[in-house]
């Protein structure tokens, strides 16, 4: 235990300091969803009031744009010139300006300085004349703008942190641009664009278009790189990344692709963007549109994204975690997201939302191209299961919240970025796609960027250019799926009438949403009818047409029907419930589809009682091709471990290994499974202990992380011995490092001290060093040894001076718990920092007074007791 000289009253003072000081935190404003009219609903509809964006009564035509930086501050220094024309008879102009100082503003071409007012988002300038509709204006301005972490974005601007690289990035989707500098941020907008950028030798950077010079400028000791894009495109996909990277370059049909990395990374780059030169090639021959812009198409990594990715002119920028060493990239793969942000090229930047109430639009289209892509690439399992991914994605929102996919009642643009702009848009268009069938589709999708080409649309075009290419009348389709909150419920049941060589089946489907808040839906499903014959079993395909709450639909066939199968492809997006036996269940776990097995397995898996369920689940997890439903056939056997014998579950999870299983999930699930066995004796411990000491060896970075946290828990004893290969070697993501310091915590093995204590001090604003150093703080007076304890104590003075204030903070509390009065110095020079914020100069200067009156007690000449 640690030594603790305070007497007991002591202790409750500092104690009742500490809960007061630290704790005190500025409240934080709830969010609360609107009162819900029907309490018994666990979902309530988004409202609010209507958005409008600003009209548009100039065009922007052209800007250049010259930036340098001052990292020191991070600020942009910069110029820009704007080439404008005017739409209607005006004499002001109003730009968006966010967070930034002009030095000037002048008209360019004859110098004049322009009067202007600034307010904290727009400027409105004040013309020497009137404009006419179609005079054009040459607008300058020499701006330095202070992005509050908006629009652009310094990473370790000061290299204070010696593992994360220095770079500056943006993103100005929505209306984030006009942080870092001024322009013209509207969605509908669009101009060509010059870009120059000086940076510092050993950077490289990114912009949008060609890069056609880079140079020192004569008295300059920066490189100026001037990058131009030639075809007019919104502003939020103005974007530019600065860095050290390495950058590989292949030309595939005039097209130059460019690839950046980070050095370390150089050797995988083929790894880390395959298939990018296909995919591109893929959304050429599927628009039927070549690729639209200057011929480059480049792609970046940075650090702290704060999205996954964005797909600016030209210029898509990653999150970082794209960058994959050999070991990772067996496992895992960002095909998804890198065709995501090519498909924008045409479906987002070529064609653009007119405002964000239709950003589905954009995401819609790009959602959609992954699943097809998939399915061209992977095939027709892969793109089942990327599907109904995306709908379970939907699905878990719209328990929170509904709304209609074009919506203008958002609170804010980023409100729009969620699951029913992209997922529910995305199988939305997919349902279209199935009901005008694949020629009347692509003829849209082609007519869609040829007719509106640089050009912004709302939901009014898609619709009436899909009913001129099908001369159909889609206003049901387009109000109840775009326009009206929610999604169907169905009940589906059967009845089978059989005679000697014929058969009759009736189909009830009840629609059972609340229909208070949701539409009654128009639906076209399929039906598989499984029929056995003279000549075998034959399938038969008929597509229904749902347009009432309650439908009765009646078949006959010649032959036995042995099963009904309702939307098997999970087309509709709709909540499913058939009312069906067990046996039909069973019989459907060995379908062909895998969305019917999986379906089925859902089923089953509820009556584990059953000796032909668990048998049937078995044979799944053992032998089903997809490695999904193996995976969550062994999960569901995970949850009902008491109902099967030790040795048959470890035997199974024993194939469970690679080479034979190929899927790390299937892998990781195994060790899950293992996590929470019993071994009844000592020899079978001893196999349970080999196979997880295996599992941590395997080739996937994802299953020894899971077979290292399960040695935490089970095989506490001989984690230290088991990790020591692993705890000081580079992993993706640092996933290894992760599961160490999880494994650690659980084990509270004391000899594990000396390595959390060393894997704590590791620099860079990582997770594990501070949930070890979390664990450390609360479980203090159970360090005995005095060595240990002056380490962790000089551990946590060395983070009064982190970079990141979330150690810095860990570092504050401990002073106070460990009374480090020493620290005192050290905590007046941390309280006189620039750079931290309110919050944080507070706690600091509470932990120095709770110190100061330690010190006070120290110093006091009276007897304590």
């Amino acid at each position: 235990m640690l030594k603790n000289e305070l007497v007991l009253s002591r202790s409750i003072i500092i104690s009742w300091i500490l809960l007061i000081f630290l704790s005190c935190t500025p409240a934080e404003k709830a969010l609360i969803p609107p009162e819900d009219p029907v309490p018994s609903r666990s979902w309530y509809i988004r409202d609010g009031p209507r958005q409008l964006l600003r009209e548009r009564t100039w065009d922007l035509d052209h800007q250049k744009l010259w930036v340098r930086f001052d990292f020191e501050r991070e600020q942009v220094l910069g110029k820009t010139e704007l080439l404008f024309h005017s739409k209607i008879h005006q004499r002001e102009l109003v730009l968006d300006a966010k967070t930034m100082e002009f030095d000037s503003l002048y008209h360019v071409l004859s110098g004049d300085v322009l009067d202007f007012v600034q307010d904290s988002s727009t400027v409105t300038i004040i013309m020497d004349r009137d404009y006419e509709p179609g005079d054009t204006l040459v607008l300058g301005i020499s701006f330095v703008s202070t992005p509050p972490n908006r629009g652009l974005y310094f990473v370790n601007p000061r290299g204070e942190d010696p593992v994360k690289p220095t770079q500056i990035w943006t993103l100005g989707q929505p209306e984030d641009n006009s942080f870092w500098y001024p322009t013209v941020d509207h969605p509908a907008e669009r101009a060509t664009q010059e870009v120059w950028i000086a940076v510092p030798p050993g950077f490289t950077t990114l912009s949008n278009g060609l890069l056609l010079e880079s140079r020192v400028l004569p008295g300059d000791s920066l490189r100026t790189d001037y990058w131009r894009l030639h075809q007019p495109h919104a502003p939020y996909l103005l974007a530019l990344a600065v860095g050290e990277y390495e950058v590989a370059e292949e030309i595939r049909d005039g097209i130059l692709y460019r690839y950046y990395t980070e050095p370390r990374y150089a050797e995988t780059v083929h790894l880390i963007y395959r298939n990018t030169v296909e995919m591109l090639q893929f959304s050429e021959e599927k628009t039927g549109v070549r690729y639209p812009w200057d011929p480059v198409y480049a792609q970046v990594p940075v650090h702290d994204f704060i999205a996954r990715g964005m797909e600016n002119t030209t210029a898509t920028i990653l999150f970082d975690a794209v960058q994959l060493d050999k070991r990772a990239s067996q496992d895992i793969s960002f095909e998804q997201l890198i065709m995501h942000e090519i498909i924008h090229q045409w479906l987002g930047n070529l064609v653009t939302c007119k405002d964000w109430a239709n950003l589905p639009l954009n995401e819609g289209f790009a959602n959609y191209f992954e699943s097809a892509w998939i399915r061209h690439s992977q095939g027709e399992d892969a793109w089942l299961w990327k599907n109904r991914s995306d709908r379970m994605g939907y699905f878990a929102e719209a328990e929170v919240y509904r709304r209609p996919v074009i919506f203008d009642r958002y609170r804010l643009p980023e409100d729009m970025y969620d699951r029913h702009t992209y997922q529910k848009a995305g199988q939305i268009l997919r349902m279209l796609h199935d009901y005008l069938g694949d020629e009347l589709w692509w003829k849209g999708v082609n007519l869609w960027l040829e007719k509106f080409s640089f050009e912004a649309v709302d939901i009014s075009d898609l619709q009436g250019l899909y009913e001129m290419v099908s001369n159909k009348d889609l206003d049901w389709f387009f109000q109840q799926w775009f326009l009206e909150p929610g999604h169907p419920e169905l009940l589906v049941s059967y009845h089978f009438e059989s005679k000697e060589n014929s058969s009759t089946v009736q189909i009830g489907i009840e629609q059972i949403q609340d229909t208070l808040y949701q539409p009654v839906y128009h639906l076209y499903p399929d039906v598989h009818f499984v029929i056995d014959g003279d000549d075998g079993s034959r399938t038969v395909v008929k597509r229904l047409s749902i347009t009432s709450q309650s439908e009765r639909f009646e078949f006959s066939f010649d032959g036995r029907v042995k099963d009904v199968l309702f939307d098997p492809d999970m087309t509709q997006l709709a909540k499913v419930r058939e009312i069906t036996d067990l046996e039909t269940h069973l019989r459907r776990l060995n379908y062909n589809n895998i969305l019917v097995r999986l379906r089925s397995l859902e089923q089953v898996v509820e009556q584990m009682d059953e000796v032909a369920v668990r048998q049937a689940v078995y044979v799944l997890a053992e032998n089903d091709d997809w490695h999904g439903i193996r995976q969550m056939a062994l999960q569901s056997i995970g949850q009902q471990l008491d109902k099967y014998e030790y040795n048959d579950i470890f035997s199974l999870i024993e194939k469970k290994t690679y080479p034979s299983e190929k899927s790390h999930h299937v892998r990781m699930t195994g060790v899950h499974l293992a996590r929470e066995m019993q071994p009844p004796d000592s020899l079978m411990q001893i196999e349970l202990r080999d196979y997880l000491h295996g599992m941590i060896q395997d080739t996937s970075y994802f299953v020894s992380a899971s077979a290292i946290r399960a040695a935490g828990k089970i095989f506490p004893d001989y984690l230290i011995e088991w990790i020591q290969p692993y705890y000081q070697s580079y992993s993706y993501r640092n996933i290894i490092q992760e599961a160490i310091a999880d494994a650690l915590i659980e084990s509270e093995n004391e000899s594990g001290l000396s390595v959390m204590i060393e894997m704590a001090g590791e620099p860079g604003d990582l997770n594990y060093p501070h949930r070890l150093l979390t664990y450390l703080r609360d479980s203090l007076d159970e360090i005995t040894c005095d060595e240990s304890l002056e380490q962790v104590k000089q551990l946590f003075r060395s983070r009064i001076d982190d970079p990141y204030p979330r150690y810095r903070i860990l570092a504050y509390e401990m002073m106070a718990l460990m009374n480090e009065i020493s620290a005192l110095d050290k905590l007046r020079t941390a309280a006189e920092r620039e750079r931290i914020s309110i919050n944080e100069r507070e706690k600091i200067k509470k932990v120095i007074r709770i110190l100061e009156i330690e010190k006070e007690l120290d110093n006091s000449p009276a007897e304590r007791p």
